[in-house]
C-alpha cells in the first residue's frame, strides 16, 4: 500500500468551519478546510495529527492487503466499466493501447504503459461522461458550462460555482451504473452546492437508485487506480 508524505496532502478548501482530515485506502491524505485557513494552519494540524495519520495508515494497510503497484507485466489486469481484463503484449500495433476482450498493448510502447493507459482512460472517461450529461440537462434542465476529465487521484468528480465538472479519468474504470451515479451527484451539485439532506433528496430525483452505486464506489473505489 503506497503511504504518500502527510506533508503533501490534497487540500479541499470548503464553507465549513472546522478542519477534517481523511484518509484514503491508497494511503493519501486528504484535508478540508475553511476557506479562510492559511497554509500554516493547515500545516499545524497536519503536524498536530501525525500520529493520528500514522495509525490511519497502518489500519488501512492491514484492511486492504491486496493493494500492489501495477508493474504493467503481461497477465497483469486492469478494470473498465467494473471488469478486470488481461493485458497482453503484441507487435506493431495501432492504437498502441486496445481492449478487445483483453488489453493488448504494443510492445514497443510498453515503457510508456500508464501513459498510454491514462490517456485510453481519460477518452473513453470523457465519452461516456459526456453521453451521461447530455442525456441529464436535457432530462432536467440543466446547464453545464465546461467538462474536464482530470488526473485526480482522491475525487471522483467535482462541479464549481461556474457550472464546470470535473471527473478523474479513473472514472471509466467503475461500472456504467457507478459512473452514472458520480455523473449525477455532479449535476446536482448545479442545484444544491453542498452535502445537505436538500442535496441527496435532488440526488434521489435525478438517480433514485444511487445509494446502491455510491455503496459500491466506498467498497471497491480503492482498487480502481494505476499506482
Amino acid at each position: 500500500m503506497k503511504s504518500p508524505s502527510p506533508e503533501i496532502p490534497e487540500i479541499i478548501r470548503t464553507q465549513r468551519k472546522s478542519f477534517g482530515l481523511e484518509i484514503t485506502p491508497d494511503g493519501q491524505l486528504i484535508v478540508r478546510a475553511p476557506k479562510s485557513a492559511s497554509d500554516a494552519q493547515i500545516k499545524a494540524v497536519i503536524a498536530q495529527k501525525a500520529a493520528w495519520i500514522s495509525n490511519a495508515r497502518a489500519r488501512l494497510a492491514a484492511q486492504y492487503p491486496d493493494r500492489t503497484p501495477h508493474t504493467f507485466a503481461p497477465g497483469e489486469t486492469f478494470w473498465y466499466l467494473g471488469d478486470q481484463y488481461s493485458l497482453h503484449l503484441v507487435d506493431h500495433q495501432r492504437p498502441l493501447l486496445d481492449l478487445d476482450g483483453s488489453f493488448h498493448l504494443a510492445q514497443q510502447a510498453h515503457s510508456q504503459a500508464k501513459q498510454i493507459f491514462i490517456a485510453w482512460y481519460r477518452e473513453e472517461t470523457r465519452h461516456i461522461t459526456h453521453k451521461l450529461i447530455v442525456d441529464y440537462t436535457k432530462r432536467f434542465n440543466l446547464k453545464v458550462n465546461r467538462v474536464r476529465i482530470t488526473s485526480a487521484r482522491t475525487r471522483w468528480g467535482s462541479c464549481s460555482g461556474k457550472g464546470n465538472l470535473n471527473f478523474t479519468y479513473r472514472l471509466c474504470m467503475a461500472p456504467l451504473e457507478v459512473i452514472e451515479y458520480v455523473v449525477v451527484h455532479e449535476l446536482a451539485h448545479l442545484k444544491v452546492p453542498n452535502h445537505s439532506r436538500t442535496f441527496w433528496v435532488e440526488v434521489a430525483k435525478m438517480y433514485p437508485d444511487y445509494q446502491k452505486q455510491r455503496n459500491w464506489l466506498k467498497q471497491h473505489g480503492y482498487r480502481l487506480n494505476l499506482d
